[in-house]
Order: structure tokens, then C-alpha cells, then sequence
């Protein structure tokens, strides 16, 4: 009789935490970020790079990647 009786509320337990598991939260994942592609990339840097300042954009770029090692 007490098997019954544990058997039984073992399977109620079971059923509602099963139940309130399954609920359907309204969950959204948050906004993707933007990755650009490579051609992308590269027509940005052919409208910003001009003769005239690649020695200025190659030092930026220079200070950048050190910054990136450094960390």
C-alpha cells in the first residue's frame, strides 16, 4: 500500500515538473551582429586609403595589431 502511494506522488511530482519544464517562454535571441565580408573590407579601404595617407593608415594599423598582441 505505501509503494502505491509512493509510486503514485512520484508520478505526479514527475508530471507537473515536467509540465512547468515544457512551458514555452518567450525567449528571444538577442540580434546578430553584423559581420562584414572580405570585399566589403576591401572597397572601405580603397574609398579610405589614398596615396596620400597610407603612411598615416599603416601606422594606425601597426598601433592596432600591437595593441592586440600586448593584451
Amino acid at each position: 500500500m505505501l509503494r502505491n502511494i509512493v509510486a503514485v506522488w512520484m508520478i505526479v511530482v514527475l508530471s507537473s515538473l515536467c509540465l512547468v519544464g515544457c512551458s514555452d517562454n518567450d525567449q528571444q535571441a538577442p540580434p546578430a551582429e553584423e559581420v562584414k565580408t572580405a570585399e566589403e573590407y576591401k572597397a572601405e579601404a580603397e574609398e579610405e586609403i589614398t596615396e596620400e595617407n597610407v603612411d598615416d593608415e599603416l601606422d594606425k594599423l601597426e598601433q592596432e595589431i600591437q595593441l592586440e598582441a600586448d593584451l
